[in-house]
């Protein structure tokens, strides 16, 4: 699995555990049950972190049973169906789909060539079925996608503004995990937004080189900094920044459920995916099974 709001694993308990890894597997049967074996792949740790929150903010409180972990023969506790388990299960699939329309085939390596067709031919119907469950959803994406086209187009150097887009994608994708409160609901988005700025400049520092390279659009070489490492640490501290405005507004969230797990993702996880919090901790010895 892939993504950066992971539990950090040197603090988090093992009661929390157990409900992460049970969500977990919740949110990959429901992929298995509503849109086949194949978009299960699609699974990141932002959907996890998606259901936990949809669940905890409402206080549903799920129920636990063994079930055949997809794929496998094994049977084990897994969380059923929700609402923010099918939620988050609906958003992995449509983010799943619009990144692979992030680079066009031109760019791609003869291999990247194949794997494209074979996923876009594999996932067109769990996309499909994805879009009529949810058309608000997909309505966003493709909006936001033509704002991120403008914003290339224009070879935008405010950073701001360069991750509006998919600030905007977040924000509106948590706002909808709130309640009727209207305060809440403000204050999920902002959360939203944030974690979609932090994203957007990790991901284009850690491909600095490749995009200057070929020629393609990056904030940070339009800037002009001066490499790699340059690029890193300008995102680095952009992304602390937003991150310790996050916890701000997190912390005076409600969440009637799980709030020592969220605590853990949002505080431990998401600062240490910014700036690690221990020196020499292997990402890969802590990878969440």
């Amino acid at each position: 699995m892939h993504g950066r709001l992971r539990p950090y694993l040197p603090e988090l308990t093992i009661r929390d555990y157990n409900t992460y890894i049970r969500y977990l597997r919740g949110v990959r049967r429901q992929l298995y049950k509503d849109y086949g074996i194949y978009a299960c792949h699609l699974l990141r740790y932002n959907g996890v972190l998606f259901a936990i929150l949809s669940d905890s903010l409402a206080g549903r409180i799920p129920t636990c049973n063994r079930q055949r972990v997809p794929g496998t023969l094994c049977w084990r506790k897994t969380m059923s169906q929700t609402q923010g388990i099918r939620l988050a299960a609906q958003v992995e699939v449509l983010m799943g789909w619009h990144s692979l329309q992030d680079r066009s085939y031109s760019e791609l390596r003869p291999f990247k060539r194949v794997m494209r067709a074979v996923d876009r031919l594999l996932l067109r119907r769990a996309y499909q079925h994805a879009v009529k469950e949810n058309p608000a959803f997909e309505r966003l994406f493709w909006q936001e996608k033509e704002q991120a086209k403008v914003q290339m187009d224009l070879s935008a150097k405010n950073y701001a503004l360069a991750a509006e887009p998919m600030s905007n994608i977040f924000g509106a994708l948590y706002s909808s995990l709130a309640t009727d409160d209207p305060n809440q609901r403000k204050s999920m988005r902002y959360i939203g937004s944030s974690i979609g700025r932090i994203f957007y400049l990790l991901d284009k520092a850690e491909r600095f080189e490749a995009d200057r390279r070929k020629g393609r659009y990056n904030v940070f070489v339009v800037n002009e900094l001066t490499g790699q490492a340059a690029a890193v640490e300008n995102a680095r501290r952009q992304a602390l920044a937003a991150a310790n405005d996050l916890m701000r507004v997190y912390s005076m969230l409600d969440a009637k459920l799980n709030r020592s797990l969220l605590d853990n993702i949002m505080m431990l996880g998401l600062h240490h995916a910014v700036d690690p919090l221990e020196n020499g901790i292997d990402d890969e010895k802590w990878e969440i099974p």
